[in-house]
């Protein structure tokens, strides 16, 4: 007969009651924030949650089916690769993640150059994925690879409130919320669903961004989802937004559970969920939903380190083909992991790759893994840095890529030898760096200190939390990638204040800037899974007194949940959100539509400018308009909320000449042009459409008279503006 359980000290008793502090800490705080400027008032947002459920459900219903149809596929690959099982479902979800990106990566390079990346072609490929996976790769998960269903606690349920933020946002949303995702991710993926065609890497539709903004792994899968769902883009990336939670979640817990054990995941997604990267969950960006790609790769070089079983030496000639799988599978496959991620978002997968190669510097024995994984990333990221600096490829550059990688792979992983002598060179090349920063000690320090302090001061719950780890030498304070990320991190935060501030141009310019920017969302996600080993550590820590522990733990829920700042936050805050304030933002958004200052606050457009957007429409469905036909646009103003952004939402390569041209980083894509340039634009007939949207305030009177006497004639024409073609199309 099994012994009753003993029963609980009152600390201990304080420490499981912590979570609903919490939860009721979350509630004080709406309340707080309610009359704020990121506050809500619960009845009207809960009357528009009611009265928007019914449009947005149905899409975000259909985007997940189509998601995780696609993920899916992607496990069917990764266990035709592994040749077993899989032994656990994180690590299933996560490779069939990365796998559905290399798949989506292959499918773009090789239709899209046709015009053949269309549904009927697409969904084909995922069913006889799937039917491959019912029928040839059974069983895909071993039997115990699910996790026992435990009892319900406070604990799961506050981790359940607190990540419904971005959930709440996404059933107010029928257009993805928040506004650099629409030019950058919105119209790849209407283009691709519209026309079904891509005629080079660097093409891009909205003038505001350039080929710099484009991220060919986020524009693969979106595009897929876009076109199997038919779902206009702006709402199918709102609805991208569930699964995407649901897969930074697994990617959390799977990390913290590699680098710290199972004890912590709960603690690291509460952790997570203070972080900047979790405030933008409702975004579904590309610098968050990279994140399951790097946890990937980076749990499994944490393993491997752990279980000291780096594969060296080459393979056996008369091993098995099981063994030979085995041995090739691992490094190819966190290669395909790390490239899927530099395509998915090249700066934070270019930490990812920092991160290993610092590891395998402390720890030489994860040589057989990392060495071999950062060749393939390294190839199959090529296209991408190619488009990133601007040089047109054709997509199927991409397959030439992704083979290229794997072909380094093979040659790669029984170089044993190489890989000792590669990492020998390494540390020996330190020395020199090693030197060159003391003799430049005068520099770094002031800019290690400048790099550091944006993100140290915006994470103030989080650095003690991972002061703790380190203290009580917790064991993910012990783990060389932990320590080799926010390395990466914080190394790379200094050298962008080493660039200078005069003289480098548009490209310095984005290196002070979008770099620390960049780093807002690693290393707080780093950083999160440290804190959580600290907070593990402190409440579990049998020489502090239970009464202790358990204060500890209410005391920092509390302040995890509750707004206590010495100023009030903006919903654009780039550091540490309170619960209750990421709720409150969310729930504000749900009440009066996140597109405030915009012609319609749900849809981005009026009518009007939907009238507009269905001209344009027209033309495209009647062939007049195709891929490749660029379209001038003259309005008052390039900014999105004035002229109606059809490269946006019709997905055609649109051309805009405002007076508000402007040439910075935010506006890199070449294609905002002055007035003084219209002129010249419309006597070259370049342009076979002009899309007008007058403005007597802001543009010359004479801009029709202009625009007839070029030839242009009138298509389409209301309150809002006007749609000429060239005469004789």
């Amino acid at each position: 007969m099994d012994a009753p359980p003993a029963e609980r000290t009152p600390g201990e008793r304080i420490v499981a009651l912590a979570p609903l502090v919490g939860l009721f800490a979350i509630g004080v705080g709406l309340v707080v924030l309610g009359p704020s400027d990121i506050g809500f008032q619960a009845g009207p947002a809960l009357t528009a949650l009611a009265t928007w459920i019914p449009v947005t459900l149905p899409g975000g219903l259909l985007v997940l089916l189509v998601t995780m149809a696609d993920v899916g596929a992607g496990v069917v690959i990764a266990r035709g690769l592994r040749g077993r099982p899989f032994e656990r479902i994180d690590e299933a979800i996560l490779q069939g993640f990365a796998f559905a990106v290399i798949k989506d990566v292959m499918l773009l390079g090789v239709l899209a150059g046709s015009g053949l990346f269309i549904q009927p072609i697409l969904l084909a490929v995922e069913m006889l994925l799937l039917g491959a996976g019912v029928f040839r790769f059974r069983p895909i998960l071993q039997n115990d690879a699910f996790p026992g269903v435990g009892r319900v606690t406070f604990f799961g349920v506050l981790i359940v409130v607190v990540w419904a933020s971005p959930i709440l946002l996404q059933l107010a949303s029928p257009v993805v919320p928040f506004i650099d995702v629409l030019p950058n991710h919105v119209a790849p993926a209407e283009h691709l669903r519209t026309f079904g065609t891509l005629s080079l890497l660097t093409d891009t539709q909205s003038p505001i961004y350039g080929s710099s903004r484009i991220f060919i792994g986020y524009t693969a899968f979106a595009g897929m989802v876009t076109s199997i769902s038919g779902l206009p883009a702006g709402q199918a990336l709102a609805g991208l937004i569930l699964p995407s939670t649901l897969l930074v979640a697994v990617a959390v817990h799977r990390l913290a559970r590699a680098l710290g054990g199972s004890r912590i995941t709960g603690w690291a997604l509460l952790l997570f969920a203070i972080t900047a990267p979790f405030a933008r969950l409702g975004d579904a960006r590309a610098t968050v939903i990279v994140l399951p790609l790097v946890a990937l790769v980076l749990a499994g070089v944490a393993e491997r380190i752990a279980e000291s079983s780096a594969l060296v030496g080459p393979p056996s000639v008369e091993g098995s083909a099981a063994d030979r799988r085995s041995r090739y599978g691992a490094p190819i496959m966190a290669g395909l992991g790390l490239g899927a991620a530099l395509l998915m978002h090249p700066a934070v997968g270019s930490l990812a790759a920092l991160t290993l190669l610092i590891t395998v510097l402390l720890r030489p024995a994860a040589g057989g893994l990392v060495i071999p994984a950062l060749g393939i990333g390294a190839v199959v990221a090529v296209p991408q840095l190619a488009t990133t600096v601007g040089v047109p490829l054709p997509p199927v550059a991409l397959v030439a890529g992704l083979l290229g990688g794997v072909a380094v792979g093979v040659a790669l992983v029984p170089a044993a030898a190489w890989h000792a002598r590669l990492i020998r060179l390494g540390r020996l090349l330190l020395i020199p760096l090693g030197l060159g920063s003391i003799a430049s000690i005068g520099a770094l320090v002031p800019a290690a200190g400048a790099g550091a302090e944006p993100l140290l001061s915006v994470m103030e719950l989080s650095t003690v939390a991972a002061l703790v780890a380190v203290g009580l030498r917790a064991p993910a304070a012990r783990q060389p990638v932990v320590w080799a990320a926010l390395g990466a991190g914080f190394g790379v935060a200094m050298l962008t204040q080493l660039v200078p501030t005069e003289g480098a141009g548009l490209l310095g310019e984005a290196l002070r800037f979008e770099l620390p920017k960049t780093l807002h969302y690693w290393v707080p996600a780093m950083m999160a899974i440290l804190a959580a080993a600290g907070l593990d550590a402190l409440v579990t820590h049998r020489s502090i007194p239970a009464i202790i522990r358990g204060g500890v733990a209410v005391a920092f829920l509390a302040m995890a949940a509750l707004p206590i700042r010495a100023a009030p936050i903006d919903w654009l805050w780039l550091g540490e959100h309170r619960y209750s304030e990421t709720l409150s933002i969310a729930m504000r958004a749900v009440q009066n539509g996140f597109w405030r200052n915009y012609p319609d606050t749900r849809y981005v457009v009026d009518g009007p400018r939907r009238e507009i957007l269905d001209a344009v429409r027209a033309e495209i469905d009647a062939g007049r308009i195709g891929p490749d036909t660029p379209i001038l646009h003259v309005a008052r103003s390039f900014q999105q909320w004035q002229a109606t952004p059809i490269g946006v939402f019709d997905g055609v390569t649109e051309t805009t000449v405002t007076p508000d041209a402007v040439v910075n980083i935010h506006t890199v894509g070449g294609r905002l042009r002055p007035l003084d340039d219209l002129a010249g634009l419309l006597a070259g007939g370049a342009y076979p459409y002009v899309l007008l949207e007058p403005s007597p305030d802001d543009l010359p009177a004479d801009v029709r008279d202009m625009i007839v006497a070029a030839s242009y004639s009138p298509v389409f024409r209301n309150g809002q503006g006007e749609l000429f073609s060239l005469a004789g199309r």
